[in-house]
């Protein structure tokens, strides 16, 4: 998958230069002194990959072998997913931020039977919850009847919350680990045009701060209309933790369907 973004990404590079895709792709737009923006609404069906410090719901493999790197599809225990983003730009500048929100849960409990008629009852419930919210500046370097390419600055922020309640009969006991990460950031953002109305869109960032490492990537086939465009997105977001934090690796990947209009 990074080969094919790596790819992508040269590519549109390539476009940009004055490749081929001149011949089919629109006019470059005149350079506005007035602001536009875009609003982007997206559904997601992300998954999850990576070592913490508890399971997630619903991951089979046991959070106990330090050295087993679990995956799940959680689909299934998702509650709450949100998704989108609002960019404004003027002339070369753009200043973009983009939120995600999920939330999970999964239960599991058991009852034996004992002697003289008592039962003994034995369960857990997990709560996770998770923002990720991202704030770049970005500054035009390349722009042409092929596509465009910004450079982006910015920050990321994480949280990362899980409850674990534990109860024996009537007896309960709850955990509440929690991580959060605030992380610089650079990259690029841009797009090839492919005609008129199609064009593929792209963001690459890479950083560090709280996290040792963290990046992300996302690649789209788009469709412009007058009042806004289609999109479907491949997006992975990757970070990497010191030990002692519920994070030591996390991967949140999948395909995205969304909407963006332009006003």
């Amino acid at each position: 998958m990074r080969k094919i973004l790596l790819a992508a990404l040269w590519t549109s590079l390539f476009a940009l230069a004055g490749g081929d895709l001149d011949e089919v792709a629109p006019e470059v737009p005149a350079e506005s002194s007035e602001w536009s923006q875009e609003l982007s609404l997206y559904g997601w069906l992300p998954s999850f990959g990576g070592t913490l410090t508890y399971d997630l719901p619903g991951n089979p493999d046991s959070p106990s072998d330090p050295d087993a790197e679990g995956k799940s599809s959680v689909l299934d225990n998702i509650d709450v997913v949100f998704m989108g983003s609002y960019e404004l730009r003027k002339a070369k500048w753009s200043f973009l931020i983009d939120g995600i929100y999920l939330g999970m849960s999964d239960e599991q409990s058991v009852t034996v039977d004992l002697p003289l008629n008592k039962t003994l009852t034995v369960g857990s419930e997990q709560d996770l919850s998770a923002w990720l919210v991202s704030g770049y500046a970005g500054y035009n370097i390349m722009e042409s009847s092929a596509g465009c390419l910004d450079v982006i600055a910015g920050v990321r922020y994480f949280a990362l919350d899980l409850d674990i309640d534990l109860f024996l009969n009537n007896r309960d006991k709850t955990f509440s680990p929690s991580s959060e990460f605030t992380d610089a950031l650079v990259g690029i953002k841009g797009y090839i045009n492919l005609s008129e109305n199609w064009y593929v869109p792209y963001l690459f960032d890479i950083g560090a701060g709280d996290a040792d490492l963290t990046y992300q990537a996302e690649v789209s086939v788009g469709y412009r209309f007058n009042w806004g465009n289609l999109l479907a997105t491949y997006r992975y977001i990757h970070y990497e933790a010191d030990n002692g934090s519920l994070l030591k690796d996390f991967d949140m990947y999948g395909p995205k369907i969304g909407v963006s209009f332009n006003f």
